[in-house]
């Protein structure tokens, strides 16, 4: 199977983001959202992350939460569309299975939604934080599944 196409589709995106924080750095360099670390102006759920004890525990929580966020994501989610939702699927999974599963999916988006916004409109840095800590669970993710695959149906010829 040659992903050719989907390359090359990552790398405009990759453009396009690249792109897009360079506009927006040069633009609005001088914006109070475009500070790093704590001050008080980072306001996370209207409290002032303006010591280092809170910024440190505010990274913590952000870190271990984009994690979460993968794993749901890249987990959970494929999981309930390939074996609760394909209906063609055999796999034999209770309704109290299906139901904790799907509805712990569900709550997870909105509690996160909630934290997600709050987090990411208050400072870069927390942005940073939220990549860095998806990057390395989605490191870890994919190289389970790649491995997990039987060894002819991929090649590491980087």
């Amino acid at each position: 199977m040659n992903c050719d196409q989907e390359i090359r589709v990552a790398r405009i995106i990759t453009l396009w983001m690249a792109s897009i924080v360079a506009v927006m750095g040069f633009v609005a360099s001088d914006n109070p959202i475009f500070q790093f670390g704590p001050n008080e102006n980072l306001l996370i759920l209207n409290i002032a992350i303006d010591t280092p004890a809170k910024y440190a525990a505010i990274v913590t929580v952000c870190f271990v939460n984009s994690g979460i966020r993968t794993m749901n994501h890249n987990i959970l989610q494929p999981w309930i569309i390939n074996v609760i939702q394909d209906k063609t699927n055999p796999t034999h999974i209770t309704y109290s299975q299906s139901y904790e599963l799907s509805f712990v999916y569900t709550i997870y988006n909105w509690f996160d939604f909630f934290l997600y916004m709050n987090i990411l409109l208050s400072q870069i840095d927390m942005l940073l934080v939220e990549v860095f800590a998806d990057l390395i669970v989605t490191f870890f993710l994919t190289t389970d599944y790649v491995r997990s695959k039987p060894k002819q149906s991929y090649q590491l010829l980087d």
